[in-house]
């Protein structure tokens, strides 16, 4: 085919969250930040302004066209759950508080730009009456009259937001669409965004349980020191229907039922079941008879197995200390006015947070809003059941906009399609069409947005999207990592970093381990149990080498990477990766120096220098290894070795293949004369569960990433160290909320549990207002102790990876995290719909 030659069009399409970032093989292909294109174009001649021409109806059209591997369907904002949800009710049906945009892409300098606010300021210090009327959690030794800043925020609203049939958007849509989102009638599933995390609103917690079913502990909390009252008649309670047992609640030994089996391996298969089916719409599951025997049966296991009690009289005591009673009582009736959001005038609303909140951290949060059209959301509700639901936003005629596009078709299984929204405030008319300009600049200039007339989302299997676009079908496409290799040098390929770190995470736990050498397939798997064993594994991968088996890896030796900053709001060049105490971490991590005596003459230059593979050190590690589990009686010298990994949900490809095949050539090489005999890692696929069968004992190492949280990485090691707060992967390690850890925080030693640092720099943290240099020390030094347990060996940093049409590329090709490439709001055209259909009809695609 003939080379296309580059040209730029001020054409735009539609918003993308800045935030989220397209995985490779991600089904749903609209055209996110995580993709741009050359912008290359062919014979045909386009307007390069965006203006309009000539075409069928005497108007030039553009339309996107993208697939899913299934449709959106339910994109209410207070219950929708899957991707495609959040793709169609926040890309195309919704506009932001806020958001971030380009402001000089050639210097990566981005701004917040206001949508649905005019503004958003902090006005704590002119309210501190707020903080003692909706209860607010102030910072550990602070009052509310020492309190400035960070919990009451006013929001001027635009007062030219209007739903899609013209309905102006007030303070009092807002009020009544947070009411119904906590309504503790409705327990509507994303309310936890709003009564619990950093931008909690005050109140929101106690309103959402209003009036619901009460269900106390069995056994009174107790302190050390103190009789637990084991009183209870239970046989009784359970004969008159009171008795209860949930999956979430914290009980035990301050363990869920949901941490012991699927956080720990602890109970049984029968119990769990019993304890999960059952549950009512509260999380509650009530014992009866047919159910007891398989409950208290899981409860039995798990403490025998976990904490080694099996006196029958002990574990009755602590059966009745996972129990609920609930005899019909409701919880007390909490008011309206007891919740921190609050209408000021028609157009100005506040918002009371929980805990403490930075002011940029909370622009953050309101990259989002909760609003509902009370006429459609009031005529869905069905109040038949225990909760009152709603089918508001599931339907074309119950659907109701207030973003750039309206819903227009919808064919369930296998189409949606979105036209522009003439009530959005963005748009104006012109020659026949509804067109958008940035009003603020962009690069110096206001710049046209919004270009797309229509969007069309077609259902496609993974196969049939490929055709699709290599005809041209559609616009966007996420190819495979088969197919990555054989579009690996086309200008249309683009990849990205992603905060995801893949990672092999372990189960060290002895008895588990040797569980697993006798019934799960393992030979000697006993020797993950030791630390060195561990660090050698991890120093004899040579990472630059084996990234080069899957295309869009890059070589990974710490857990967070260049996507994280300390303070990038203030300070858009705060890398946490290149600070000086994030580097020192890894430097001490590999035992790098620098200065006088050594080969590098400064941190960054030992910095640059680490590629996690010392073969040397990795021999010396497995020979003391090997000696020390001889010694200990766990080893054989020259017996072989058989390690099944939990390696993928779904069927290894060739890229995974020749990933393992490396890995067993670098432990056997590490191991060559350590006493070890061969060793091999075998990968297991098509697991629905790798990260909790770890954990479970079924495999001794998992295969697997976590990310995210780029602009506050002092909260992600809760991930790894708060089992409260998420299903940790090494949980079959060890035990982060009583094991300590000492850090030095400004030249003062400070001892916690691991799971108290993680949560240390959050919400009401004791370091929740420490300056970022602060909190800076004790993120790398996190870092620094948790890597050195071996619990976990980074190996790669992932990159998505998309495909652009020729038909359209993005604003700018320099991708910063902050704004991506401009997103889809900022897109550019290279042709109509009707140049592109002339062209692809008397020409052939190569992305190649």
């Amino acid at each position: 085919m003939r080379k296309f030659s580059k040209r730029v069009l001020a054409v735009t399409l539609s918003t993308a969250m800045v935030f989220s970032l397209a995985a490779c093989n991600k089904s749903n292909n609209n055209p996110t930040d995580s993709t741009t294109s050359q912008g290359q174009t062919g014979e045909s001649t386009s307007a390069t302004d965006g203006s309009s021409e000539t075409g069928n109806d005497g108007v030039q059209t553009y339309t996107y066209n993208s697939y899913t591997s299934a449709l959106a369907n339910n994109w209410n904002p207070h219950t929708w759950e899957s991707n495609a949800d959040d793709e169609v009710l926040n890309s195309y049906l919704s506009s932001p508080f806020c958001t971030m945009q380009i402001l000089d892409s050639e210097n990566g300098v981005y701004q917040w730009v206001y949508e649905m606010a005019t503004s958003i300021t902090d006005v704590t210090k002119d309210h501190k009456d707020d903080l003692t009327k909706y209860n607010v959690t102030l910072p550990s030794g602070k009052t509310a009259d020492e309190t400035d800043a960070g919990f009451v925020f006013e929001i001027k609203l635009n007062p030219d937001a209007k739903w899609q049939d013209g309905t102006p958007i007030t303070a009092d849509t807002y009020v009544y669409s947070m009411q119904q989102l906590l309504d503790s009638s409705m327990k509507n599933y994303r309310a936890n965004l709003y009564y619990s995390g950093e931008s909690a609103v005050a109140g929101g917690l106690a309103y959402y349980n209003s009036e619901s079913p009460l269900y106390t502990a069995m056994v009174p909390a107790y302190g050390d020191g103190e009789t637990p009252d084991y009183s209870y008649d239970l046989d009784a309670g359970i004969d008159a229907g009171y008795v209860y047992i949930s999956d979430s609640a914290d009980t035990t030994l301050g363990y869920s039922v949901s941490a012991l089996w699927n956080d720990n391996g602890l109970g049984t298969e029968d119990g769990y079941a019993a304890i999960t089916d059952g549950a009512d719409d509260y999380g509650y599951t009530k014992i009866t008879a047919d159910n007891k025997d398989a409950i208290f049966g899981f409860v039995s296991a798990a403490l025998a197995a976990g904490f080694g009690i099996t006196d029958e009289a002990e574990i009755a005591n602590l059966t009745k200390e996972m129990l609920f009673v609930n005899d019909g009582t409701l919880s007390e009736k909490v008011d309206w006015d007891t919740v921190g959001l609050y209408k000021v005038d028609d157009y100005t609303i506040r918002y009371v947070t929980q805990t403490y909140q930075d002011l940029n951290y909370f622009l953050t949060s309101c990259t989002s809003t909760w609003l509902v059209y009370e006429p459609y959301y009031e005529a869905g509700k069905d109040t038949t059941g225990t909760l009152v639901t709603t089918d508001y936003n599931t339907k074309l005629e119950n659907t109701m906009s207030y973003g750039p596009y309206k819903l227009v078709s919808l064919q369930n299984d296998k189409q949606m399609v979105f036209e522009k929204n003439e009530n959005w405030y963005g748009y104006t008319e012109e020659n026949g069409r509804l067109v958008s300009t940035t009003p603020y600049l962009v690069d110096g200039e206001n710049v046209p947005r919004y270009v797309t007339d229509k969007i069309v989302i077609n259902v496609m299997d993974d196969n049939a999207a490929k055709q699709a676009f290599l005809k041209g079908e559609i616009d966007g496409w996420s190819p495979s990592a088969d197919d990555l290799s054989t579009y690996a040098t086309s200008d249309q390929l683009y990849k990205v970093d992603e905060t995801y770190t893949m990672s092999f995470f372990f189960n060290t736990n002895l008895e588990k381990l040797q569980e697993m050498d006798r019934s799960k397939g393992n030979t000697n798997s006993v020797v993950l149990s030791n630390d060195n064993f561990r660090k050698a594994m991890s120093l004899g991968i040579d990472r630059t080498e084996w990234v080069t088996a899957t295309p869009g890896y890059k070589p990974a030796y710490a857990i967070l990477n260049n996507l994280y900053f300390y303070d990038v709001y203030n300070d858009p060049t705060s890398s946490y990766r290149n600070s000086d105490e994030a580097m020192q971490a890894i430097c001490n991590l590999y035992g790098v120096s620098y200065g006088d005596g050594t080969p590098y003459a400064t941190l960054q230059d030992a910095y640059k220098s680490i590629n996690g593979y010392n073969l040397t050190e990795a021999k010396e590690l497995m020979k003391t290894a090997c000696d020390e589990l001889v010694a200990a009686g766990l080893y054989t010298a020259g017996e072989d070795i058989v390690i099944r990994i939990g390696y993928k949900k779904g069927a290894l490809d060739s890229s995974d293949n020749k990933q393992i095949e490396l890995f067993n050539k670098y432990v056997n090489a590490a191991a060559e004369g350590s006493g070890f005999g061969k060793i091999t890692l075998t990968a297991v696929d098509n697991i629905n569960d790798r990260y909790g069968d770890v954990v479970k004992g079924e495999y001794a190492i998992g295969f697997g990433a976590w990310g995210g949280a780029a602009f506050y990485p002092f909260r992600n090691f809760q991930v790894y160290c708060d089992p409260d707060q998420y299903s940790i992967n090494e949980a079959g390690c060890w035990d982060p909320k009583t094991e300590e850890l000492t850090l030095n925080v400004n030249g003062e030693d400070v001892t916690m549990t691991w799971q108290a640092w993680s949560g240390s720099m959050i919400g009401s943290g004791v370091y929740s207002e420490a300056d970022f240099s602060t909190k800076l020390s004790i993120t790398a030094q996190l870092e620094e102790e948790f890597l050195k347990k071996y619990y976990r060996i980074p190996l790669a940093g992932m990159t998505s990876c998309s495909m652009l049409s020729y038909k359209c590329s993005y604003y700018t090709e320099d991708y910063n995290i902050m704004y991506g490439f401009g997103g889809m709001e900022l897109m550019k055209y290279n042709y109509s719909d009707q140049e592109w259909a002339d062209y692809i009809a008397n020409n052939t695609l190569s992305y190649e």
